[in-house]
């Protein structure tokens, strides 16, 4: 693997636990807003910021890799091949397409909680949508139990 490949692998994979961590915060802060009818405040909209703008690099690096490490050419070379193998399904499609819809959802949520007409609507916009984009990115993440999965953190070669 090349040298900036490994780079970019490790970013990415430090980049999806700050994602963890960012959107159980953006959840929490928005259902205990909502549940509390606490103000929609400055922090709020900041985490919310921080959420969708982690999970735009992530994006960005996922991108380079997936064409770098030649998920499109397998996915164009023999797509039926492709679609039998789980691993591969998995990483050319199905991991590229949940995270995507993660994002877009997380960037809806984040405009609507910030627009809605009141701070209980914007809490439950937060609340309600973050959890959505949440679990969608769980559902894509190759966690190490599953058949295709990959290390819990993977640092420049190193696999823990």
């Amino acid at each position: 693997m090349s040298t900036l490949n490994l780079i970019l692998q490790s970013l990415h994979n430090l980049t999806r636990w700050a994602l963890v961590i960012l959107g159980v915060i953006v959840i929490v802060r928005g259902f205990t807003g909502w549940l509390r009818g606490r103000r929609f405040n400055k922090d709020d909209n900041r985490f919310g910021l921080l959420y969708t703008s982690f999970f735009d690099v992530q994006l960005l690096l996922g991108l380079i890799l997936y064409f770098s490490k030649g998920w499109f050419g397998v996915l164009t070379a023999d797509f039926a091949a492709a679609m039998r193998a789980a691993g591969t399904r998995f990483f050319a499609i199905e991991h590229f397409l949940l995270m995507f819809i993660a994002l877009v959802v997380a960037h809806v949520v984040r405009t609507r909680s910030r627009k809605a007409a009141s701070d209980v609507l914007k809490h439950r916009w937060a609340a309600l949508g973050y959890l959505l984009s949440f679990v969608l990115m769980l559902a894509a993440i190759p966690w190490p139990f599953l058949e295709y999965g990959r290390p819990w953190l993977r640092l420049f070669g190193l696999q823990f």
